[in-house]
């Protein structure tokens, strides 16, 4: 006789519907495993991804102090490079009047006694001048 009754539409579990629900069950926990599979993976990319960046901005950080560092170093060594300019400058400036200087000879000075610096019309055509 029927566990349930006469007439109540349920019926037992007969043993092939165990087996298809054990079946189903399995298949389901495949599933499920390959999802979870999947999900690590993902994890571990994205922690892979996460050092790189990380990594990554050290690198950055690293580059910008050293660029800051020579940004200072390049200011400092222009305001020597200035003064060293300026004493330069200083040392070897010209304190003799024009008419006491010596004249390099391989240096002719201009006109009345040496280079004609005439524009080239005055020079070719003399009625111009």
């Amino acid at each position: 006789m029927s566990w349930f009754g006469p007439g109540t539409g349920l019926r037992r579990y007969t043993r092939k519907h165990l087996v298809h629900d054990r079946d189903v069950a399995r298949a389901e926990v495949l599933r499920l495993q390959g999802v979870i599979n999947g999900q690590d993976w993902q994890l571990l990319e994205q922690g892979e991804r996460i050092a790189q960046l990380e990594a990554d901005a050290v690198d950055v950080g690293v580059e910008r102090q050293l660029r800051e560092a020579a940004e200072v170093k390049v200011a400092d060594l222009g305001r020597q490079l200035t003064g060293l300019r300026a004493r330069i400058a200083n040392e070897h400036a010209v304190t003799v009047p024009p008419m006491h200087r010596d004249v390099d000879p391989d240096e002719l000075p201009t006109e009345p006694g040496g280079i004609d610096v005439r524009t080239l019309r005055e020079a070719l055509n003399p009625s111009a001048a």
